[in-house]
């Protein structure tokens, strides 16, 4: 499945996209992002795109605008509800920058985009695991990660299977904890749009332990009496 999502990265590549601002997500390559629609709108988005390529552009809102680089996300998995919603998963195929917003007379938004400098994003998607452990010993990039990973887990509160994220390949271990971790949408978007995917571990692991020790400072609710 991984050699098909990095062709079809590689040969997708469309003028304009369908886009659907949502402020706090942001989509990486190689990782799912599930949806729930429900606004008339964008219930008409996901039925046109459905009848096309499937493709939706994730973007965040930046004041009055939009920010200039969002996901392209390819639907990978629909059902409908009983209430009329669907329930939605994207596949993020790649980066794009949105170049212009278009006059349109659909009720949600299109752009014209570009991939421009996102040529390797494709590469993401069969990314190879390496014989290295998930391990806090060591000096490697994989174990300066899980060391900043276990600290905002701790300071979330979150329970985590370790176990179980030895198989990720780091490239998407980074790109998922990215789009998962409880960061601002600035933080969020400084991470999608780091240049390679080691800037964006640095960037992931220093904002990681920022965030860990706000969190960890922050007083805890007392229990009633």
């Amino acid at each position: 499945m991984s050699a098909h999502y990095k062709a079809l990265a590689r040969r997708t590549k469309p003028d304009s996209v369908a886009l659907f601002p949502l402020n706090g997500t942001v989509l990486l390559p190689g990782c799912d992002l599930p949806l729930n629609i429900f606004e008339p709108r964008y219930l008409n988005m996901i039925d046109d795109a459905l009848r096309g390529e499937r493709l939706i552009g994730m973007v965040q809102s930046r004041g009055d605008g939009l920010v200039k680089i969002g996901g392209l996300g390819r639907i990978s998995q629909f059902s409908e509800t009983e209430d009329g919603r669907y329930l939605v998963v994207l596949k993020g195929l790649k980066r794009f920058h949105l170049r212009e917003e278009l006059k349109v007379t659909t009720p949600y938004r299109q752009a014209k985009i570009s991939f421009d400098g996102f040529e390797h994003d494709a590469d993401t998607h069969d990314a190879r695991q390496t014989s290295e452990a998930l391990s806090e010993s060591g000096r490697s990039d994989r174990a300066a990660l899980t060391v900043a990973m276990k600290a905002l887990a701790k300071a979330v509160g979150v329970q985590v299977e370790w176990e179980s994220l030895k198989e990720i390949p780091l490239p998407l271990l980074i790109n998922q904890s990215a789009m998962i971790s409880p960061f601002q949408p600035e933080d969020k978007q400084s991470l999608m749009e780091a240049a390679t995917s080691d800037e964006r571990r640095r960037l992931l692991i220093g904002l990681m332990h920022l965030y860990a020790g706000q969190l960890g400072s922050e007083p805890k609710e007392q229990p009633r009496q």
